[in-house]
Parts: C-alpha cells; sequence; structure tokens
C-alpha cells in the first residue's frame, strides 16, 4: 500500500526505505490520515490529494507508548504497530549521516 501511493511521485531511481502511517483521531476513534515514505533522497507526505517532498535529514525520534507523536508542519500521531518503520528510517538518516561524513560516531 505505502509503495503504490508513492510511486507517481518518486524521481527517477528514488528507492522507498520504509514508509508508515500516521493517525487522527482518539482511542478507537482513529482513522489513517497521512502515509509518510522515507526514500533514499527525501521524505513524501502523501495525504488526501497532496504530496509534500521533506528534506531527507528529518528524524522521528525514539516512538514510546500507544501513540508516538513528532510534530513538523503540525502534531502527527503513529500507532505502535508502524514503530519498527519508525526506527527504520531513523537508522538509515543515521546510516547516510556516517556514510558522508566517517567521523560521526566517533568518540
Amino acid at each position: 500500500m505505502i509503495a503504490t501511493r508513492a510511486a507517481p511521485h518518486l524521481e527517477p531511481g528514488e528507492q522507498i526505505q520504509t514508509g508508515f502511517v500516521t493517525i487522527t483521531g482518539w482511542l478507537i476513534f482513529t482513522m489513517p490520515a497521512e502515509t509518510f515514505v522515507v526514500t533514499d533522497r527525501a521524505i513524501l507526505v502523501v495525504g488526501r490529494g497532496e504530496v509534500q517532498r521533506l528534506p531527507r535529514d528529518l528524524s522521528f525520534g525514539k516512538p514510546t507508548g500507544l501513540y508516538h507523536k513528532f510534530k513538523l508542519d503540525r502534531t502527527y500521531k503513529v500507532h505502535r504497530q508502524w514503530y519498527p518503520e519508525v526506527i527504520a528510517a531513523d537508522e538509515a538518516l543515521r546510516e547516510r549521516h556516517t556514510q558522508d561524513d566517517p567521523a560521526v560516531g566517533e568518540h
């Protein structure tokens, strides 16, 4: 589902690394809102009828609790079922920074 939603918005050769769905609402009254698609070049926020292309240098933070919240243009909520994908997005970003600057991570 995530790859299908992202496909029309990818640049030639751009690779999807991971993706997850954010929600709106509260408790059992939640519904999918935007799909975050993390690629090797950008973060795509695919919403109803619109797509934002954000820099790939965004970190989502360590997810905790039932819903992880992070703030960009507004607050987004991610259900814990998507935590592995949120963690994978941040790990891919760290790996990218390490490849760009081998001194990163040295103490």
